[in-house]
């Protein structure tokens, strides 16, 4: 039997097809869609047939993050923050005992998030996730290439002004952005001014970058943006040796490169994301550290962001 894949590119029309995940060389650009690990080690390529079809795989290993067990990283982190300085991301799984039908949360996510990238896989190599996340790593159609930083959280409708470190915090993913796109000898690049972008329950500070783009070059400057600091931390390779550290779960496609190459390239960092077995649905959420951060501040916002699929679930 076949594996599964569904999504669905904003404003576009849902995509389902046969076939099966292979995995495949990070260093080759694929083509299709594609799944990649959060550090980008793993990589993992659909390859359509026309001849299988699809079934679903779970996964049965998967375990959650207490809040005792979360609150006990954190001031671990933030201990490690508060010598080395930097800023680092902490994620957690939130265990949900559900048992839900892929297809139809696949259509209500759809439905109810249209500027989303929403997609559902299945395989025995990955098990069986589903997504809707608000953040493009790199799209280019023809030779116009645009991406964004978003890294700034709040709950939808607040009206407390964003604070310093708030702009601080974006500011580090879009200049680290602009300084990827300068390495890899863009042409053509512009900045905008950075402005609010609403995404559910929640909202994020949003910077958005143009510029051209040649197809063979896509891969390569997505893999070296990712993961950019939103997603991992600032330096990024010490925030990653921290992640790794702290962290007692594996990442694995969470916030990782998810999307589709083809004539035209929508690639996106993997959040708002879940790992679905047959009797539990598993969260994966994660926000940023730095030295002055407060963990119940900070596990408050993780509990916002599940809202995205949380609140579609309530109506399954």
């Amino acid at each position: 039997m076949g594996d599964v894949l569904k999504y669905r590119i904003p404003q576009q029309e849902k995509v389902s097809k046969t076939g099966r995940f292979e995995q495949c060389d990070t260093n080759v650009q694929p083509n299709g869609f594609v799944v990649t690990s959060f550090e980008g080690d793993a990589c993992f390529q659909f390859i359509e047939s026309t001849s299988e079809n699809q079934t679903f795989h779970f996964n049965t290993e998967c375990k959650g993050t207490s809040q005792s067990e979360y609150t006990k990283s954190a001031n671990q982190l933030i201990a490690e923050l508060k010598l080395s300085g930097g800023k680092a991301i902490l994620s957690r799984i939130k265990p949900l005992d559900l048992s839900i039908h892929p297809d139809t949360f696949f259509d209500d996510l759809c439905s109810e998030y249209p500027t989303a990238f929403v997609y559902l896989v299945s395989s025995p190599l990955l098990g069986t996730w589903i997504g809707a996340t608000p953040e493009a790593l790199l799209e280019r159609t023809d030779r116009k290439g645009t991406t964004m930083a978003l890294a700034g959280t709040r709950k939808s409708g607040s009206v407390i002004p964003w604070t310093e470190k708030e702009f601080e915090e974006h500011q580090l993913v879009a200049d680290f952005i602009e300084e990827s796109a300068i390495k890899a000898e863009l042409d053509g690049m512009s900045r905008s001014p950075r402005e609010e972008m609403e995404s559910g329950p929640v909202k994020h500070l949003l910077t958005r970058f143009e510029f051209d783009l040649w197809k063979n070059q896509d891969w390569s400057f997505a893999m070296a943006m990712h993961p950019t600091p939103a997603v991992s931390g600032f330096p990024r390779d010490r925030a990653l040796k921290l992640i790794d550290k702290i962290e007692h779960h594996d990442r694995l496609i969470y916030a990782g490169i998810i999307g589709v190459l083809e004539d035209e390239t929508h690639l996106y960092v993997n959040l708002r994301c879940a790992q679905i077995t047959e009797n539990e649905v598993f969260l994966y959420l994660g926000g940023g550290f730095t030295k002055d951060s407060v963990v119940e501040d900070e596990w408050e916002e993780t509990e916002n962001k599940a809202k995205t699929l949380l609140n579609i679930l309530k109506k399954q």
